[in-house]
């Protein structure tokens, strides 16, 4: 039998100035994955870049182009290749690419999302239990029934200072995944980048709501489901299947791509008054600010002298206490 050797990279941009090698790739039928960088990395930059060229792809209104999904380092476009072919659509997601002169003038609309907190609530203590009981007794990432301190020590800090993290930053959404409706979020200050292994297994049950991370990822759970981030606790709806609430009059989801949120500390009785007042009465007002994110101003505070010496002092932490944390 003759030996074929597949190819599936259909195009490539060359790597210039501030923008990385650009990989296309067939990803099935009518599906095109457009990568940033040939070797993988972890750098916001690029998903913003991601986002400046969704939009002015998506701008375009290319017959034949459904859809997007972008990520942090990469976007999906679901297209029809009955109408667009692989090749025109890459084409169009060119054009836009090389009118990017600098990563530096790049600017996104973006929403700031102020969400309440509630640390260590009840119910996520439920699923934390209900994962102890039914499946890993003795899982090295409970302590004191609970995640937070394991979170603690893999970062070499303590209990308020994970709180004082979360808290201390906007988290950035790459984009939308996993589960209806959920985001994955980014510290945008490095000083704050918390980073915790994941659960070994994941639990079958998380609450609505509730908040956790994994690696270096936020991620608030929109309904009921399993999971395997380390969890610190609970957050109002981000989800309605029945849009009862205005918020979700458009779609039962919240986050779009490019949103950031930003966290403060209340009750839990507060939690679930405000989960009463969305579900039930649909009368919550979220607080909700719109403005254009500036890529120039992220780089000038993320490469400021003070962030970088804090960023570099939380990793000598969090490489002394990846060594003391047991591993899951």
């Amino acid at each position: 039998m003759e030996e074929r050797n597949y190819n599936v990279v259909l195009d490539r941009l060359p790597e210039a100035g501030s923008r990385p090698e650009v990989l296309f790739r067939q990803a099935g039928d009518g599906f095109l994955q457009v990568e940033y960088g040939s070797i993988p990395r972890f750098n916001l930059v690029d998903s913003f870049r991601v986002l400046a060229v969704n939009s002015a792809v998506k701008a375009k209104k290319t017959k034949g182009l459904f859809e997007t999904v972008p990520g942090i380092r990469t976007n999906l476009y679901h297209f029809n290749p009955e109408v667009l072919s692989a090749k025109g659509l890459i084409a169009e997601i060119m054009d836009c690419e090389k009118k990017i002169a600098d990563v530096k003038e790049i600017e996104f609309e973006s929403r700031l999302i102020t969400l309440p907190i509630a640390f260590a609530d009840s119910e996520t203590k439920k699923a934390v239990a209900k994962y102890v009981k039914e499946v890993r007794p003795n899982a090295p990432n409970v302590i004191n029934g609970y995640n937070i301190e394991y979170s603690a020590l893999c970062n070499g800090v303590a209990v308020e200072d994970i709180k004082r993290m979360i808290c201390g930053t906007e988290w950035y959404n790459s984009g939308n995944g996993f589960w209806p409706g959920g985001g994955f979020f980014w510290p945008l200050d490095p000083r704050c980048a918390i980073v915790v292994p994941k659960y070994n297994p994941p639990r079958t049950w998380t609450p609505e709501g509730t908040v956790g991370i994994g690696g270096p990822c936020l991620y608030i759970y929109p309904t009921p489901t399993g999971g395997g981030y380390q969890l610190f606790g609970r957050t109002i709806p981000i989800f309605q299947f029945s849009q009862k609430h205005p918020l979700f009059k458009d779609s039962p989801t919240f986050f779009k791509a490019g949103d950031r949120i930003r966290f403060y500390e209340v009750t839990e009785e507060e939690v679930l008054k405000i989960h009463r007042l969305v579900h039930e009465q649909a009368k919550y007002d979220y607080d909700i600010k719109h403005a254009k994110y500036k890529v120039k101003d992220f780089l000038e505070f993320y490469n400021a002298p003070e962030v970088q010496k804090g960023m570099k002092q939380l990793l000598a932490k969090q490489e002394a206490g990846v060594k003391a944390a047991p591993k899951v």
